[in-house]
């Protein structure tokens, strides 16, 4: 934090008896100065820049607070694992990764200072290897629902596929209708790309997605089986064995969704796509539904997968403005062709923060409760 000097004055009598009396009541007035040490603190969010005026308040005292020097883990932007180093469960919580309740009071803190947006995107600033950024919306719109379609056969129509009935009517009564897994279940968040500690990687994020689940009265299994360590490479294969013993084990199960996080950027810059909601700031996600484009993947069932895909990106749209990247239509599979009511969701990025994920695993939660809501049974 920053330090006081003071700078005193003295005053003496001119006269010499004044001078002897004084001695011991010797009056000094000081005047104290602000002394700021701008590199020994950082300010806001790691990663912010201070707009205008923002740096002065700081150096009045009304907000500043210590970051964590280490410098933000840099793996790399393809979808194999940053690295082969695994965190191990054992091992303590990160010194990178502030509490949940302390990062929370910074962003108060911060919004009530001007620094950040009640709501909306954040500014786009890179520092210290990470690139926080909001990722707009681009592609091909329908109100506020925006698809990025990198298909070459197939093209879409939002609103047609809106009005569109899912092949999904849910119950509620309990059973389970519901899963959730992780093909790449040791993807983790800024400071470490991977870890076996499941309070630190998409696992967690999963729990707040459940949680939403479970208290709109929906049955859900929440797999957390490993499917990427020891080895990363046919992962989908063994994801794929884990949603089938599942729709063994509760035939009832008609939405599956596979919760991962991104990796962008490059080595030399992180990116960190993060929104502003209710004065907290949440990673980006963003749903990726898959196409069996030019017919070779066996996936003929695709189109069913889109139509909760683009429900579900409509709802967080409504609820959280900014919160969803455009849905990613995409000539994938990704075991979507296992159920009607398959999607996949990528949960901000490795520069992401535990926090901002588990943010955004409560919220997307909340968006998808309200979707499924509209597929119960009368």
């Amino acid at each position: 934090m920053g330090k006081r000097e003071e700078k005193g004055g003295k005053l003496f009598c001119a006269a010499a008896l004044c001078a002897v009396l004084g001695a011991a009541g010797m009056l000094c007035l000081f005047e104290t100065l602000p002394a700021l040490d701008e590199g020994g603190f950082s300010v806001a969010a790691a990663g912010f820049i201070l707009p205008d005026g923002a740096l002065a308040a700081v150096r009045e005292g009304e907000l500043f607070w210590e970051t964590d020097s280490s410098a933000p883990d840099a793996g790399s932007s393809s979808p194999a694992p940053v690295s082969s180093a695994l965190s191990d469960s054992s091992s303590s919580p990160l010194s990178s990764a502030p509490s949940a309740q302390s990062e929370a009071e910074q962003m108060q803190e911060a919004v009530a200072a001007g620094l950040f947006p009640e709501n909306g995107p954040v500014e786009t600033v890179l520092e210290n290897g990470i690139n926080e950024t909001t990722i707009s919306n681009t592609g091909i719109q329908y109100g506020n629902v925006w698809v990025k379609n990198t298909n070459k056969y197939h093209d879409i129509d939002i609103a047609a596929e809106l009005e569109k009935q899912p092949d999904v009517s849910l119950k509620r009564d309990g059973s389970v209708e519901i899963l959730l897994y992780h093909t790449h279940t040791t993807e983790a968040f800024q400071g470490e790309t991977r870890t076996q500690d499941n309070s630190r990687n998409v696992v967690a994020v999963g729990e707040k997605v459940a949680a939403e689940l479970e208290a709109a009265g929906f049955g859900v299994v929440h797999d957390t089986t490993c499917h990427d360590y020891p080895s990363y490479n046919g992962s989908y294969d063994r994801s794929g064995e884990t949603i089938q013993r599942n729709l063994e084990k509760y035939p009832g199960i008609q939405v599956a969704i596979d919760i991962h996080r991104d990796a962008l950027g490059t080595s030399d810059a992180r990116t960190k796509p993060t929104v502003m909601v209710n004065g907290r700031k949440a990673a980006q996600i963003m749903i990726v539904s898959g196409c069996d484009d030019d017919g070779t993947i066996g996936f003929p069932d695709w189109e069913y997968n889109l139509r909760l895909a683009v429900r579900c990106q409509q709802a967080v749209s409504d609820l959280y403005p900014s919160l969803a990247r455009p849905l990613s239509f995409c000539p994938k599979k990704y075991n979507e062709h296992m159920t009607h009511g398959s999607i996949l969701v990528e949960f901000g990025t490795d520069a992401s923060t535990l926090d901002e994920v588990l943010y955004s695993g409560e919220l997307f939660g909340k968006a998808l409760v309200q979707t499924l809501l509209g597929l119960v049974e009368p």
